[in-house]
Formats: C-alpha cells, structure tokens, sequence
C-alpha cells in the first residue's frame, strides 16, 4: 500500500470513527431523554387529580341529596304523623317540605352534570393512562435498540483503532503530523483524491504541476481547500 491509499484509508477510518462517536453522543443523550416519558406521566397525573376532583363532588352532592330526603321524611312524617296539629306549624312544615325538594331537585341536576364531568374525566383518565404505557412500551424498545447500537459502535471502534494502529506505525513521522494538522484545520477531513484531475472535496482542477509532483512522490496540497491530495486506484 503506497503513501497515497495510505492517507486515504486513514482518511477513512478517521472519518468513520468521528461519524460513530458523534452517534454515540447522541444515543447517550437520546438514552437520557425522557421528556415524552415526563409528559405522558405528567398528563395521567393531571387526569387523574381532574376525575378524583368529580368523583368527590359527585359523592358530596349524593350525601347532601341523602340528608335532605331523610330530613324530607322526617318532615312528612311529622306532617301527615297526625300529632302535629297547630296549623302554624302545619303551615310551615309543608313550607320546608316544599323547600327541600326545591333544594334536591337543584342538587340533583348539579348532580347529573356532576356525573356527566365525572365520566369525561375518567375516559380522560384512561385514555392517559393507555397513552402513558404505549409511551413506556416504545421508550423500552426504542432504549432497547439504542443500547443495542452503542454496543455495535462501540466494537466498531475498537476495529478502527486496531485497524488505524496497523497503519499509522508504517506511515513517515512528517506525513502522520502534517495530516493531523489537517484534518484539524479542516473539520476531519484532511483527504482529497484526484478524480478527473479534480479535486474531490472542492471540485477546483488540480493544475497538471501537482499532479506530476505527486507522481514524484511528493506530499502536495489542493491549492484551493489546502487539503492532502492523494492518487488512488479505482477512484
């Protein structure tokens, strides 16, 4: 392997490692996320305080509903009992009998709409409650494949050191620096090939001096993106 496939498949090699840890990043940050998790738990939570709130109203306006029919049996009792017979009071219990029922027919319409609200809260409920294990279900075999990639990319770079080890060992001292300050200054990529008599990274023609200096066996750069040009077979 010439000086040139060497650069190349360095090149290569760099760029895929670089590729893997950015992922690898972001799978750890994607692993740490867990913001649709909060959410899906955070509305179930709400929905569940929302149907608490109108299964206890319903419940206080049956009990209240229950004391008045029992205060309303207690006054009828004593009316049509025979053992009240002051019309004064005659009169006025018929008046609270007539009161109360106009009070429990009130609480009873509250509590049909009580019921009503009750009802569309615990649909909200479970409806919550599904979206929140669907969530975790997902989440589980989402983290599942995450993992399972981060254990992929992580061998893979261990292939790359090996395979990077190989190489670098045969390469000049002067060559391997002048390529990491390249690849430095560039953004990773610190190799171009010639295609065409064209540069491959920013398309500009290699004048026919560098390619002949490269033939020469010199290390020579793109005039124009300053990259490492190198000649390989097949490209």
């Amino acid at each position: 392997m010439g000086r040139g496939e060497e650069l190349y498949r360095l090149q290569q090699l760099d760029s895929e490692r670089d590729a893997s840890e950015r992922r690898l990043v972001e799978i750890e940050e994607a692993l740490k996320d867990d913001r649709a998790l909060r959410e899906a738990q955070q509305r179930l939570e709400r929905a569940e305080q929302h149907a608490r709130k109108w299964q206890t109203k319903q419940r206080d306006l049956e009990l209240e509903i229950e004391s008045l029919s029992d205060k309303m049996s207690r006054s009828e009792k004593r009316l049509y009992g025979g053992k009240v017979t002051n019309p004064k009071e005659l009169s006025d219990l018929q008046a609270e009998i007539a009161s109360l029922k106009r009070r429990r027919q009130k609480l009873e319409d509250t509590l049909l709409e009580a019921m009503i609200k009750r009802e569309e809260a615990e649909t909200a409920r479970d409806e919550a409650d599904a979206h929140l294990k669907d969530v975790e279900s997902k989440r589980e075999t989402r983290q599942a494949d995450l993992k399972a990639e981060r254990e992929r990319l992580q061998e893979r770079l261990e292939e790359i050191e090996r395979k990077r080890a190989s190489i670098v060992p045969r390469m000049d001292a002067s060559t391997v620096t002048t390529y990491e300050r390249v690849r430095e200054r560039k953004g990773g990529q610190a190799v171009a090939f010639i295609r065409d008599d064209v540069c491959s990274v920013c398309g500009v023609t290699v004048p026919p001096s560098l390619e002949w200096k490269l033939r020469q066996g010199e290390l020579i750069h793109c005039d124009t993106c300053g990259r490492i040009l190198v000649s390989v077979g097949g490209t």
